[in-house]
């Protein structure tokens, strides 16, 4: 039990709420995982997870109709406190407990209960399993978890090898805190990364498409794909990706696009989703959708991304979506027409395609705006649609560079949701900063 502690202004009221009235009712409850480590290296939590000894129907029993049961791999409740809700889960039991599927090592069931010390170590990585108690001021580390903080490390907890085959996904997630925190890699992880990434295609497909948009949508998308494509998980988790960015050129190219979208991303918040796959994606089929001339752009565009786009189970909306941007993107830069049809400038793809073009001029992809672009802008401004998904709202600096109002963290709470005012909490107060 260490004597960090965090300052009580950087912690949520609501959760440190929750975790109170857990305590008073007779329960081991602490706040675990992101928003602990954030606070530890600096940073603003987003996320508040709280872990505890109450068991789920407990948990439901405290909370009454606040509370909510979720899960089939572990129940754990979501406790709502107003506006927000956060995720109380019941400390789990020993990695070697969990039932595992063959001889892969696949945790497919995690439904056993344990001690706070079990608990930490069933965890991915030292530095999410730390424990805080907001009013006791301690910090609880059974796994070593601060001393890799201090030395800005990822380490797992636990063999690496074993515990990326319980779950392949993290190393999506390994890759992600790389980039997103600046930190590094421990060596005995990345040696297995790249050689065990193939994993991730025996886990759920919508668990691991969830995972890479919250990679490319972070805002440090570009310096996470440079992490990936250096172990080598680039290519096994999107092997269509890598094939289009084989040579060094198209992947810097490729990295010079995400760097716009990551400056406009931390500067204005995440993109709807739809709209973060097709920035994605644009860059990597631009040079064979312009090929096609007078052709089908859009039609085009959607048969290029269809295989890899079924195998990652893409919604149907977004695959639209690409094919709308496409289309109005060969409206915009083709030659003027006498009759435009009105409905082009309702149509929900023009903010995107708009977006796409000022990238490309940021990006010297294009010397200069399409002479169509500032038609369908002013057009979009008189039936009141933003022009592109961000408006500049940041002060340009000296050297040029926008100077981004906040920062998103996303640690798997809802991508993209709107940071809410703290309400009052009305349970017990951790005790004050001395």
């Amino acid at each position: 039990m260490e004597s960090t502690t965090i300052p009580a202004q950087l912690l949520d009221g609501d959760a440190v709420s929750v975790v109170g009235r857990l305590q008073d009712a007779g329960y081991i409850a602490y706040l675990v995982g992101g928003c602990v480590r954030d606070a530890l290296l600096g940073r603003e939590p987003k996320d508040y997870d709280i872990a505890t000894s109450a068991t789920p129907d407990e948990l439901r029993s405290l909370f009454g109709r606040r509370c909510r049961l979720i899960g089939r791999r572990f129940k754990l409740a979501h406790v709502r406190a107003g506006a927000k809700i956060f995720e109380v889960a019941t400390f789990r039991g020993r990695p070697e407990d969990q039932d595992v599927q063959d001889d892969s090592g696949f945790v497919v069931r995690a439904n056993t209960f344990g001690s706070p010390e079990e608990d930490a170590v069933s965890r991915d990585f030292t530095m999410n399993g730390l424990f805080y108690d907001p009013f006791a001021r301690r910090l609880h580390d059974h796994v070593g978890g601060l001393d890799d903080i201090r030395a800005r490390r990822i380490r797992t907890i636990g063999d690496a090898e074993q515990r990326f085959r319980e779950d392949p996904v993290r190393i999506l997630r390994a890759v992600k805190f790389a980039g997103r925190l600046a930190l590094d890699l421990d060596p005995g992880l990345a040696a297995v990364s790249g050689d065990l990434a193939g994993l991730v295609h025996d886990c759920p497909v919508a668990r691991v498409t969830e995972e890479l948009f919250r990679l490319l949508e972070s805002g440090y998308a570009e310096a996470t794909v440079r992490v990936a494509r250096r172990l080598g998980v680039l290519e096994a988790a999107l092997p269509e990706v890598a094939d289009a960015v084989e040579d060094d050129d198209a992947f810097e190219r490729w990295c010079a696009w995400l760097r716009v979208m990551d400056r406009l991303v931390l500067a204005h918040g995440t993109l709807p989703r739809e709209s973060t796959f097709v920035l994605v994606a644009w860059p990597l089929l631009r040079a064979s959708v312009h090929a096609q001339a007078e052709g089908d752009w859009g039609l085009h565009a959607t048969e290029r991304v269809q295989d890899a786009a079924s195998r990652m189970a893409i919604p149907i909306r977004h695959r639209q979506h690409l094919r709308g941007t496409a289309n109005l993107l060969r409206r915009i830069v083709g030659p003027p027409r006498r009759r435009r049809q009105p409905q082009i400038g309702r149509s929900p793809s023009l903010p995107t395609a708009l977006t796409v073009l000022r990238m490309e001029f940021l990006c010297g992809f294009i010397d200069a705006p399409p002479p169509g672009y500032e038609s369908f802008a002013a057009d979009s401004r008189a039936l009141g649609i933003t022009p592109g998904p961000f408006e500049p709202r940041v002060e340009e600096t000296d050297a040029g560079s926008a100077a981004p109002t906040r920062e998103r963290e996303d640690d798997g709470g809802g991508g993209g949701r709107r940071r809410r005012s703290r309400r009052r909490s009305r349970g017990r107060k951790p005790a004050a900063d001395g």
